[in-house]
């Protein structure tokens, strides 16, 4: 009897070679931090090949500019920079990145408007009169409250904006009477806040959040969801961002895939591990389509194509 030599380990099926990912994500006490430590985790799981972990960052533009210089080949970015970054407007004018690939939206974050529960306030045009936070100068969510308030005629000037070191403090010191955040919920600002004082939220809503949103794609109707913070039983409306998890066009497809089909595949334990996270996208139809703005990368569309001919999209 003929005894074969064993066969070269090459020729032997193995685990595949380890791949290494890092995604940008915001400061480790945020959400897009945590949210891809978990997504890491599960996909890790799934794959013990893919070694994953979140890189801690200064936010969407941050990761905006690693992923262009490749410093990053993943992160979590928010929908209304990820449009201006595509297509080369606002502030990426006359710079279009086009080399920006999505895999899929995660999460949407609200505009949330905090106020006090036995305040005075109750309607934004009340704002005009009182002193509010909107955030930092130059930031996303001032930009995007001053524009809401200029569509009932309320310019900047008119407005007594503050800059407080401590949110929830201050408002419930009654030093401002209201501050804005652009953020999913529960989050640790507000439930601070409802920790300290009894607050509430200024809807948006009818007539004006459609006028708001007309022709701004990376804006969707949403609503600060209900029964989340003490004395709060109903859901608000109002609009909101989605963040996604974007690459680049050169990250190889089957990588990108195989990352996409291992944090997705593991959704059902995501969403029991995130079960207080209200504002996820837990269906998989959600997650992508309109809400994604910028085109989506080949490897993340094949999955997506499987789940679609499987009859789970």
């Amino acid at each position: 009897m003929k005894i074969l030599p064993l066969l070269p380990l090459l020729l032997v099926p193995s685990l595949q070679a380890a791949t290494h990912i890092e995604i940008g994500t915001g400061s480790e006490q945020g959400i897009y931090y945590q949210m891809a430590k978990e997504f890491c985790r599960l996909a890790h799981e799934q794959d013990e090949s893919l070694s994953c972990r979140p890189k801690a960052t200064a936010g969407s533009l941050e990761n905006l500019k690693q992923l262009k210089e490749g410093e990053s080949d993943y992160a979590i970015v928010q929908s209304d920079w990820l449009f201006q970054a595509s297509k080369g407007v606002g502030a990426f004018e006359g710079a279009p990145q086009a080399h920006l690939r999505t895999l899929f939206a995660t999460h949407a974050e609200p505009f949330t408007l905090v106020v006090r529960a036995d305040g005075d306030i109750t309607r934004l045009e009340q704002l005009k009169l009182a002193p509010i936070d909107f955030g930092l100068k130059h930031s996303g969510t001032r930009k995007t409250a001053l524009a809401l308030m200029a569509l009932l005629g309320v310019k900047e000037q008119d407005l007594d904006l503050k800059s407080v070191a401590n949110l929830p403090e201050s408002l419930c010191s009654k030093q401002i009477d209201a501050f804005a955040l652009v953020i999913g919920h529960p989050n640790r600002m507000t439930l601070e806040a409802a920790k300290r004082c009894p607050i509430t939220f200024l809807s948006i809503e009818g007539e004006l959040r459609d006028r708001f949103i007309k022709g701004l794609p990376y804006y969707q109707r949403s609503q600060i969801p209900a029964r989340i913070y003490p004395g709060n039983p109903k859901p608000v409306p109002t609009f909101a961002i989605a963040a996604t998890l974007v690459s680049r066009e050169d990250v190889p497809e089957d990588q990108v895939y195989r990352l996409t089909k291992a944090m997705l595949n593991q959704q059902i334990p995501f969403n029991e591990q995130t079960y207080g996270y209200a504002n996820l996208f837990h269906r998989a139809r959600n997650k992508i389509g309109p809400v994604l703005m910028a085109p989506q990368h080949p490897g993340a569309a094949r999955y997506f194509a499987e789940l679609k001919a499987a009859g789970k999209l």
